[in-house]
């Protein structure tokens, strides 16, 4: 690395700028004045300020009143038509399968996809995404179901032991305790719980659309989802086991409970149905083909994708039906499947308190899986949506389908693909997709009786192939990032491991986590010039690159605050340390080419820091008692421009660590603070202690300053005072009135000439 002197700069040096002046020439502007409750208010009265602004409102919150007028018969609805139509034939199985997950009736598997699809179609703003039953949000579902159950069962059994305790010595008769009590939830069926948590859900995802709050599924990362999807997709199949092989196994709870349940299925499989069996068998080597093979070996030649799922419910129910699996081999069949529409009914609100959590986590679940399905269309397709409004989208979907008894649905990816490849161009395909729903269930229900409950478990575990799939991202995933990898590991195993709810939470408080730890303990470099630009980037990673003789530049790559303005303090004494061992190598290079030795040359003297004073940084570590040679760096200058945020700890933690080097004959000057990092340290009285013109607009303008000897210097700025040891010392780093005139750390007010 070349030493850049002092003459060699002037040479061809610009004149520079402070900050200040900088933002006199270009009339910097005072950030804008904003009250939260005022731009609230705004928002709220916004569209009703006039007529127009009304309508633009109801127009800009139903896309479908925007899209429809304008659809192109000619060149949208024949691609419409087919998808739709393709679709719907898709959703019938899988929505009578995943009903079992949620643990209700096949029937109402398919009144949630219907409902869903058509209230989506009015709101949702995504033209390919296909909105209806899925695997994991229905397993979610049927654990909520399971957990509110034995929260409403406890209350009743602790109902029932204080009247016992209330009564004792009556004579009461046990068999009429229930009806004794008075428990309003002992008439309870599942479907209206499961249609009450419908109904939660999507009042969370209105209200986090009209507050804006999309962001929340930022929290979930690409690599908590992955993780969580495969996870909760191991639950899926191990569920589906006891199906497969129509097994009476045991229930388990509490950690590892999935694993519990793999091995009593794999100990029981002596006691299989043998025809339940070979039907599951028979039903994973046609889809295996059928998908696997022929519609992707022979995607050329066929108009569109062959439905396998639907042909294999076709397959097996007529067979079931033919040969009576039922009667004569116990093979369990769906049974009845009724035929028609519910009347609407009203949630039970009362369940509202019951079911707090399990709403939060399957809501922000949906509005995870579907944001991130209408990103991959919208990077596919070319399109945009609105992530807001379809927040508004899927919350409107839950609440208006919930009055039909139906359970939580979102988007998925399979479909939504299978949308797209048939030719789908508009939202208008979801008009012929529940057109064919609506047609099994007025007409063709009850024609689905005979069909095997181990076809739909086939169904549902076949499904997931795509999502194990994922497990391919981990090689990329190590090479890339560790981090990202554990993430993905630690999601998949607690979700694994605990149950789906417990193991998202896992999960996402573990990613977060790794981000505080990584905003903890961030990156810092020092940087160099790169010749006789004005760049200056990181002297590590370019050979060409010439550090300017006593001056030091410092960059910390993350927002400052409390929790890492330790971490800041400990980062600049290990560069000036690095500086000094580089200067001491540049040293003994020169002197073994020049053949001299200087053992008593005064830049080999040192000046050994004093202790700082604990009361002020013995928390944040601005500086410790190590050796700072301030013949090797007199100007230290920090480069800001990595400051994306500073709280009062870090503007606190910056001032005292300016007076402290200043008083080691090290100044220190900021470079490339943005407006709003200085607009905080406005606020923080940071100026009343560092004067502004120890801030520049660039690194460059900083060290032309430095080398013109005409920026501040630290010692010409402040002037020692004398020091009252009758005055009583006090807490220094809580106080809005800071007393910096200590005995052991004195900072001056600024002197001004």
């Amino acid at each position: 690395m070349e030493v850049l002197h002092e003459e060699e700069i002037s040479n061809h040096q610009r004149a520079f700028l402070t900050q200040e002046q900088f933002d006199n020439i270009h009339q910097f502007l005072p950030p804008p004045k904003s009250s939260l409750i005022k731009n609230f208010i705004h928002f709220l009265t916004k569209p009703f300020i006039s007529i127009s602004k009304f309508l633009h409102f109801i127009i800009s919150f139903i896309p479908i009143l925007q899209w429809l007028p304008v659809y192109s018969i000619k060149n949208s609805l024949s691609g419409d038509i087919m998808a739709g139509l393709t679709i719907g034939i898709v959703q019938v199985p899988q929505g009578i399968a995943y009903a079992l997950l949620t643990g209700v009736d096949p029937i109402y598997g398919l009144y949630s996809s219907f409902f869903a699809i058509i209230f989506y179609m009015i709101f949702g703003t995504s033209k390919y995404v296909s909105i209806g039953s899925f695997a994991i949000v229905s397993l979610m579902t049927g654990v909520a179901a399971n957990n509110v159950m034995r929260r409403l069962e406890k209350e009743a059994l602790t109902e029932q032991v204080h009247y016992l305790e209330k009564h004792t010595g009556e004579q009461i008769d046990i068999n009429n305790l229930t009806e004794i009590t008075s428990n309003e939830f002992k008439d309870l069926d599942r479907i209206t719980l499961v249609t009450t948590l419908t109904f939660f859900v999507g009042l969370i995802q209105i209200a986090l659309g009209i507050f804006h709050f999309d962001f929340l599924a930022s929290y979930l990362s690409d690599q908590v989802v992955s993780g969580f999807a495969v996870g909760a997709a191991v639950h899926v199949c191990v569920v589906q086991f006891n199906k497969l092989f129509q097994l009476d196994s045991k229930s388990f709870s509490g950690i590892g409970y999935i694993i519990k349940q793999f091995i009593d299925v794999c100990g029981r499989l002596s006691y299989m149905n043998t025809p339940s069996a070979l039907i599951s068998l028979f039903g994973f080597i046609f889809l295996y083909f059928g998908k696997d093979f022929i519609n992707i070996y022979y995607k050329k030649h066929l108009l569109l994708p062959i439905p396998f799922d639907f042909l294999l419910v076709v397959i097996t129910t007529y067979a079931s039906y033919l040969f009576q699996l039922n009667e004569k081999f116990d093979v369990k069949i769906v049974n009845d499947v009724p035929r028609g529409l519910k009347y609407p009914n009203l949630p039970r609100f009362d369940l509202f308190p019951y079911m707090l959590s399990e709403m939060a986590e399957i809501s922000i679940v949906i509005i995870a899986i579907h944001l991130s399905m209408c990103k991959i269309f919208n990077s596919k397709m070319g399109t945009k949506t609105d992530n807001n409004q379809e927040l508004y989208a899927i919350g409107f979907t839950a609440i208006l389908s919930s009055f039909f008894q139906v359970y939580p649905v979102s988007s998925a990816l399979g479909r939504s693909m299978l949308n797209v490849e048939c030719g789908a161009s508009t939202q208008f395909a979801g008009f012929f997709t529940a057109l064919v729903l609506l047609l099994v269930i007025l007409f063709l229900g009850p024609l689905l009786a005979s069909l095997p409950m181990c076809t739909l478990a086939v169904i549902i575990i076949f499904s997931m192939k795509s999502i194990f799939l994922k497990m391919k991202e981990l090689k990329s995933l190590w090479r890339i990032s560790k981090t990202d990898f554990l993430i993905w590991i630690v999601s998949f195993t607690a979700t694994t491991v605990f149950n789906v709810m417990q193991g998202l939470l896992i999960s996402i408080c573990f990613a977060l986590a790794t981000v505080i730890i990584r905003m903890q303990w961030p990156k810092w470099h020092g940087l160099s010039r790169l010749g006789e630009t004005e760049e200056y980037r990181d002297a590590g990673r370019y050979a060409q690159n010439e550090r300017i003789e006593n001056v030091f530049v410092f960059r910390f790559d993350a927002p400052l605050l409390f929790i890492n303005v330790d971490h800041f303090g400990k980062s600049i004494e290990k560069a000036l340390e690095k500086m000094e061992e580089d200067d001491d190598e540049e040293r003994e290079k020169r002197s073994s080419v020049d053949c001299e030795c200087c053992p008593n040359n005064n830049n080999e003297t040192t000046i050994t820091s004093q202790m700082v004073n604990k009361s002020i940084l013995g928390k944040i570590g601005v500086l410790s008692s190590k050796k700072i040679n301030d013949k090797i760096c007199k100007h230290l200058v920090i480069d800001c421009s990595g400051f994306t945020v500073v709280d009062y700890s870090s503007t606190t933690a910056l001032m005292n660590l300016f007076h402290q080097f200043g008083k080691k004959n090290i100044t220190i000057y900021f470079a490339g603070a943005k407006a709003p990092i200085r607009d905080q340290f406005e606020k923080c009285g940071f100026y009343k202690k560092v004067p502004k013109s120890f801030f520049y607009p660039t690194i460059h303008d900083a060290i032309l300053a430095i080398k013109s000897l005409k920026g501040p210097q630290f010692t010409k700025t402040f002037l020692p005072q004398p020091i009252d040891l009758t005055k009583k010392r006090g807490s220094i780093f809580y106080q809005s009135q800071i007393d910096y005139r200590t005995v052991d750390s004195e900072i001056p007010d600024v002197v001004i000439y």
